[in-house]
């Protein structure tokens, strides 16, 4: 198939550069947080599982360009039952790990649909809110994709994975706004939302006989964010040791595969996937984490241009999901490893660690490139 003229020049060339640019920053990351030399067989592990997930997602990129989006109006249908099915079979077959039950092993691969439901949930609300964007004024109207998210959300939740929850919440209140519902309305629900959050954890705190619709080592974990100090060897650890890593960073890090022996991040949990930001922020400073801030809020800038200049309302919702998705993520990442929110589990798009996060970050930009493309009418 020959590919027009106008597809190549209606491509956002700016988004692929920074993309690619945010994969490999990513790369250096996670080989340098992983030990003394890249020639060391577990950190070139870990370096050549990422690089083959960063082709497999580059051709997943191509392939999303390539096909036309107006086919998740088409397959809405099936979009959401495989989303719920995805899910559920996670809580019946999903294997153990770290305290979680989140991913299928699928031959020697562990994948984790809750990331594949994200991009999921944003067709299925991008194909149902597309016919009443602009028109959205009564709550009755927003029921149908309320309803739908939150049931996914839910089955996300009882997993237990409270940040990925809360990234279908996030989702689901920005396509509504992008689809013309009321902003206010939206931030008033929102603050009841977390004010009842609140008012039940005070109250189990107070009362233990109040049930929680959370996991113990949730509820610590809520605690410790409050308090990290108190309890610096339990359930504020991880908050304690990614503030210190930050902290040991300083302007400039202390350079790339320092991550052995005597060094700092040799203590912080999960250093190349939950807090590869603050590996980031040890290893190249206050520089190199800024450097990625830059690039990750240079996706978001090119995904909400994509949605500016979408040519229909289903088009700019699935770049507005995009935009909004990847950062809130990012702001959930971040926000932990600085100590402003509760540990959540949530990967840094194009930098942390692992296959299907990695996969859903191209797929996603790829969606975009789609939009973009597409934003005028193509014959192929």
């Amino acid at each position: 198939m020959t590919l027009p003229p106008r597809f190549w020049r209606n491509l956002d060339w700016a988004l692929l550069a920074i993309t690619f640019g945010a994969a490999g920053a990513g790369l250096v990351a996670i080989a340098g947080v992983s030990g003394t030399s890249l020639h060391a067989p577990a950190v070139r592990l870990l370096v050549i599982k990422q690089l083959i997930w960063t082709v497999l997602g580059t051709g997943a990129l191509a392939a999303c360009a390539l096909t036309d989006y107006h086919l998740v109006e088409r397959w809405r249908r099936e979009l959401y039952v495989i989303l719920l099915l995805m899910l559920g079979v996670v809580l019946v077959a999903g294997h153990h790990n770290l305290g979680s039950q989140r991913w299928i092993q699928i031959g020697p691969l562990q994948v984790q649909p809750s990331e594949f439901s994200k991009l999921l949930l944003i067709f299925w609300l991008s194909a149902i809110l597309a016919p009443k964007a602009g028109s959205l004024r009564r709550w009755e109207q927003v029921l149908l994709p309320v309803a739908g998210a939150a049931l996914a959300a839910g089955l996300v939740a009882i997993q237990p994975d409270l940040g990925t929850s809360m990234v279908f919440f996030a989702i689901l209140g920005g396509m509504l706004y992008i689809a013309g519902f009321s902003g206010a309305r939206l931030v008033t629900v929102a603050a009841v939302g977390l004010g009842l959050i609140i008012g039940l954890v005070a109250a189990h705190l107070r009362w233990h006989q109040v049930p929680l619709p959370l996991h113990n080592y949730q509820l610590q974990r809520l605690l410790a964010f409050l308090h990290p100090h108190r309890n610096a060897q339990g359930s504020g650890y991880h908050i304690v040791q990614a503030e210190m890593a930050i902290g040991s960073g300083r302007l400039t890090g202390t350079g790339l595969f320092s991550g052995g022996v005597n060094h700092q991040l040799q203590y912080l949990p999960e250093a190349q996937t939950d807090f590869i930001f603050a590996s980031i922020a040890n290893v190249g400073g206050l520089l190199g984490a800024a450097l990625v801030l830059v690039l990750l809020a240079g996706i978001v800038w090119r995904a909400l241009w994509c949605m500016l200049g979408a040519r229909d309302a289903l088009g700019a919702l699935l770049a507005g999901g995009i935009a909004v998705m990847i950062g809130f993520q990012t702001l959930l990442n971040v926000g932990v490893a600085v100590g402003l929110l509760p540990v959540t589990g949530v990967p840094l798009p194009f930098m942390s660690y692992g296959g299907s996060a990695a996969l859903v970050d191209w797929l996603a930009v790829g969606i975009l490139q789609s939009v973009s493309v597409r934003r005028r009418k193509i014959q192929f």
